[in-house]
């Protein structure tokens, strides 16, 4: 038998000043955009903003159903529309944001991390995630990879046996 140990890599930071201007925007063009979720069941917000490789921007929040699970999360809205609106562009970061203060930020769901890696694989450049819930510290992850060190791709579903 052997243990193996897999290390994941952020950067924390205390104050949205402390970060460079295009991060910092797109951290505040998200939280302006909280109000725009929809979330009249969990009363949870979300919103996410993508920074594409064009300049381009694009904002997403969660869009909540009665008839769960058929809503969606903040960040598969956001990457959805970025990546059908701009197909040939690639994600460089995604912001997501809450409403909710947390001591440390809140991390997206397993799905969300799924389709944020899907992306990444695609495009073979990694794409940068930026976390920040209300109050909280800001983290940023240089990968989704960090986030889903065992992603399951292509790769699984089309191995030749």
């Amino acid at each position: 038998m052997k243990e193996t140990t897999i290390n994941i890599n952020f950067t924390e930071y205390d104050h949205i000043n402390e970060l460079n201007v295009n991060d910092a925007q797109l951290i505040q063009s998200a939280e302006e955009n909280l109000k725009n979720a929809y979330a009249p069941y969990s009363l949870f917000k979300v919103s996410s903003a993508i920074q594409l490789n064009n300049a381009k921007m694009v904002l997403g929040t969660n869009q909540e159903n009665a008839a769960y699970p058929s809503g969606l999360c903040a960040e598969r809205v956001a990457i959805f529309s970025a990546k059908s609106t701009y197909p040939n562009a690639n994600v460089e970061t995604v912001v997501i944001v809450t409403a909710h203060s947390n001591s440390t930020p809140f991390s997206p769901c397993g799905g969300c991390r799924q389709v944020l890696m899907e992306y990444e694989l695609t495009q073979k450049k990694p794409i940068r995630v930026i976390l920040k819930s209300g109050n909280s510290k800001i983290w940023i992850f240089n990968s989704v990879k960090d986030l889903l060190p065992f992603a399951f791709d292509a790769d699984d579903i089309l191995k030749k046996e």
